[in-house]
């Protein structure tokens, strides 16, 4: 046992030295063939270097989110001089919260999961921390990187019970990213369950949806008169409570939840982005989705009627979605840089038809998910329930399909799916497969540039 803190950090920093090799590489591979700002680097950098010249009273109109990165980036120059906030330097900033993300994935995994032996922990992290996405934009100046690392360093905190410092670094992740102020709630109300879990007994990883909601509403009534209870839940939220406070103060003052380009960025009723995100998630899990949820288990699963029936009534509740709150934006159809205009390009407006032919990918996508965080999960029904609809409400209501928008509710998911997914096997195949799309992407967003006729001589690039 007393080897055991050793053998965890040793094994985390050699995976954490491979893993940071790899990344700041590809840093300098960015750098030295991206010179100038790319993408919406353009505003975030100019941005960030008026920070550094303390020039707090300039804000770009085109600028959505508030501005932690520029906060935190503008740190160094305390010290010294601002000429240090150079592009160079602003992205190797983000790649630093990069790396810091690696530590807060280690920390969450070692607290939900401490039976995992300390290299399969490691194993884990590295994959996790591969996730496409989420590692594509450790490399350019985004917030989404700070974004999600506020978010699960909240969620360790929760985890480990300081709801206080939790409720600080939630607030914080407010200053990259306006809509986690819904994870900061779901981090909340997870703490408000675990106490219960804690001292009833009740609501365990394996009971069914149903019963956890009667075992919830019984001790409700139970526990409701009970002076003492109140106070521990009460003392327990504040903290949640106080940053919910403060940001529906902020809506009221801003008159809205985006900064700038309202126009761009309205609220609507996107419902098929869940769909979307199940697809997403099950393409980024293939090689685990296949080895647990493969297409030969839901061909068994229809061999009940039930399930057929299930599948059905399903397919025709998505076909209806998919027909009455399809949206296609406008950034979506007009930009050819990001994939996602080729995936809409290639699959959706192939053939009027297509968009439906798609649904019983949908409905698989969703069921096999659904089986990798099932029972054997380190959660249960009511957590997965309030993730799934915590995640519709930071996805519905956004009318664009960005895929960096699914960044937080997938590692959610993918951090407390079941025991199974958390094999050597499965942990291989993921770092691999995740190896293997970063490789690509990055390789096309270096290599293969391309122009616009409307801006000779600019290249373009394709990304995420």
């Amino acid at each position: 046992m007393d080897h055991l803190p050793v053998m965890t950090m040793l094994a985390g920093g050699t995976a954490f030295c491979v893993y940071a090799s790899a990344s700041y590489a590809v840093l300098r591979q960015v750098n030295d063939v991206v010179r100038e700002p790319y993408m919406d680097e353009i505003f975030h950098v100019p941005q960030a270097q008026r920070y550094c010249k303390r020039q707090f009273d300039t804000w770009d109109p085109k600028l959505t989110t508030p501005p932690g990165l520029y906060l935190i980036s503008m740190l160094p120059t305390l010290a010294g001089s601002s000429a240090v906030c150079t592009t160079a330097y602003l992205r190797l900033a983000n790649w630093v919260l990069g790396m810091l993300l690696f530590w807060a994935t280690f920390g969450i995994l070692r607290t939900l999961r401490p039976q995992l032996s300390a290299s399969v922990t490691a194993m884990a992290t590295l994959s996790v921390s591969l996730t496409p996405v989420v590692f594509f934009f450790h490399h350019l100046y985004y917030t989404d990187t700070g974004s999600l690392l506020f978010v699960l360093l909240a969620y360790l905190a929760s985890l480990r019970s300081r709801h206080v410092l939790a409720a600080v670094l939630g607030f914080a992740s407010l200053w990259f990213r306006q809509t986690n102020v819904i994870w900061v709630m779901f981090i909340g109300g997870s703490a408000v369950l675990r106490r219960i879990q804690l001292s009833s007994g009740i609501c365990g990883a394996g009971d069914s949806l149903v019963g956890s909601i009667a075992q919830l509403a019984r001790w409700m009534v139970r526990s409701g008169s009970n002076s003492q209870v109140r106070r521990q839940l009460v003392l327990l939220l504040a903290p949640y409570a106080c940053v919910g406070t403060l940001f529906a103060a902020f809506v009221v003052v801003n008159q809205g939840i985006v900064l700038g380009d309202k126009v761009h960025h309205q609220a609507v009723l996107h419902v098929p982005q869940m769909l979307y995100f199940y697809v997403y998630a099950a393409g980024m899990l293939a090689p685990i989705v296949l080895v647990l949820s493969g297409p030969w288990w839901f061909v068994h699963a229809l061999r009940s009627r039930s399930t057929i029936a299930q599948c059905l009534l399903a397919c025709i509740s998505m076909g209806i979605c998919v027909k009455r709150y399809t949206i296609e934006h406008a950034f979506l159809l007009s930009d050819n840089r990001h994939y996602p205009f080729y995936v809409w390009k290639n699959v959706y407006r192939r053939h009027w038809a297509a968009k439906y032919l798609v649904v019983p990918a949908y409905v698989y996508a969703i069921a096999a998910i659904h089986r990798c965080t099932g029972t054997q999960g380190t959660k249960n029904p009511v957590w997965r329930l309030a993730l799934v609809a915590c995640t519709a409400a930071v996805l519905v209501p956004s009318p664009l399909l960005e895929f960096r928008y699914f960044t937080i509710p997938f590692v959610f998911a993918r951090l407390h799916m079941s025991t199974a997914t958390f094999s050597v096997r499965c942990l291989i195949l993921e770092t691999l497969w995740c190896s293997a799309i970063n490789a690509a992407t990055v390789w096309m967003f270096l290599n293969r540039p391309f122009t616009w006729d409307s801006e000779p001589g600019k290249d373009q690039r394709f990304m995420w």
